[in-house]
């Protein structure tokens, strides 16, 4: 499942490294053994069933829970995300998903994902290029996830969500922030996601303004 391969991420599992790679034509997921740069193995694969949400799969983030790892997938097409079970890479397991089916979540084009973590919770934030924002999500129970909080475009200070394409998240001090390219407006903005239920606009910046001159129709970030 590699044909329109757009994202790759790797991880460990015990003494073996691996990558999970994104397919936005065959609409699903690929598992890679690259433990031997040499002599790389194709392992479990999942596809868009219509049940799932890999339709038009984009970015992907793993991530860690208990003794089990997984992955979270942004799916443009299906204006959504799916968390899988990738802990034993040749059997993959789907687990919790959720779509933006009445319009009520910030999901419409969900284009890029990144996974951060507060206290003991794991949550994902989620840039959706058709709402022009982005969406919080709690995927603390992977079988069980949860919205938060949500901003679009030109509202409470966020002023660079214009075609969201990707996100990346960072932490400075006891604060964690994320920041989030815009395609439509050319820029970046930074958010204070430190409060998954309150998420606050911090600076943003656009090309050709104050020295930023290599921002037109910016896609892809990272910290």
């Amino acid at each position: 499942e590699l044909e329109g391969a757009n994202d790759v991420e790797t991880f460990t599992i015990d003494s073996s490294t691996y990558a999970i790679v994104t397919s936005n034509v065959d609409d699903g997921v690929q598992i890679i053994d690259i433990s031997d740069p040499e002599n790389i193995e194709a392992k479990d694969s999942m596809v868009d069933t219509g049940s799932l949400k890999l339709d038009g799969a984009r970015d992907v983030a793993t991530f860690v829970i208990g003794s089990s790892t997984y992955a979270i997938v942004a799916s443009r097409d299906d204006n959504g995300v799916q968390i899988i079970d990738i802990s034993d890479v040749d059997t993959l397991v789907a687990k919790g998903s959720m779509d933006d089916t009445d319009g009520s979540l910030e999901l419409d084009g969900a284009r890029g994902v990144d996974v951060f973590t507060i206290g003991s919770s794991t949550y994902a934030i989620v840039a959706s290029e058709d709402d022009n924002g982005i969406q919080i999500i709690d995927i603390s129970d992977p079988n069980n996830i949860v919205a938060k909080d949500a901003e679009t475009d030109e509202e409470n200070g966020f002023d660079v969500f214009d075609g969201a394409t990707d996100v990346d998240t960072f932490v400075i001090g006891s604060s964690t922030y994320a920041i989030v390219t815009s395609r439509g407006d050319s820029g970046v903005q930074i958010i204070d996601i430190s409060d998954p239920n309150n998420i606050v606009a911090k600076d943003a910046e656009t090309d050709g303004e104050n020295g930023f001159t290599i921002l037109n129709q910016a896609r892809a970030v990272d910290v």
